[in-house]
């Protein structure tokens, strides 16, 4: 991706992201899957990553059965609707130029993007045992470096997608008035 892939339109504030189509067809495959897996988690690592506990203390496994049965349902809900949104966000692209397509989002579809790719980064990172210490690298043989491809794409996009909305932010604090 040479030229950011995110950028805000001046006219009317949404933002534009421009992709190889290819690009645009791998992220709308890992949406799909990540819909799967949202909607069934396997057990262990990556339903503990997507779903995390609100109750760490084993004693507190009661509350902590209340309160899944209270949120879990919903959580999937919300995340497969940002899912099944985002895909329908990229089937609208647009073919632009040199097998470019452009997608227009609204503020509503930058949260869902941010939500989604976060999930996803969250989940491939997980299968793929990131951690901040060590540098995710594997040899080109190994079945873990195409994840690894696609955990590094999907990070720059929502690295390029936290920058373009981050510069609609004031540079000082806020313009709301200071609690009193």
């Amino acid at each position: 991706m040479a030229a950011p892939p995110f950028k805000r339109r001046k006219r009317d504030g949404r933002v534009v992201v421009t992709l190889p189509a290819a690009a645009v067809q791998l992220v709308r495959q890992i949406v799909g899957e990540l819909g799967d897996v949202i909607a069934s988690p396997p057990p262990g690592e990556v339903a503990n990553r997507l779903f995390p506990r609100a109750y760490l203390d084993p004693t507190e496994e009661q509350a902590e059965q209340q309160w899944q049965s209270l949120v879990h349902d919903d959580l999937v809900r919300a995340r497969l609707a940002a899912v099944s949104a985002m895909v329908a966000d990229l089937d609208t692209a647009s073919p632009t130029t040199r097998d470019r397509v452009e997608i227009v989002l609204d503020r509503d579809a930058e949260t869902r993007w941010l939500t989604v790719l976060n999930d996803a980064r969250l989940t491939l990172g997980t299968a793929l045992g990131v951690t901040e210490d060590e540098p995710l690298e594997f040899p080109d043989d190994d079945p873990r470096a195409a994840g690894a491809d696609v955990y590094a794409l999907l990070s720059a996009l929502q690295g390029e997608l936290v920058e373009v909305l981050l510069d609609d932010l004031p540079e000082t604090g806020t313009d709301d008035p200071a609690p009193s």
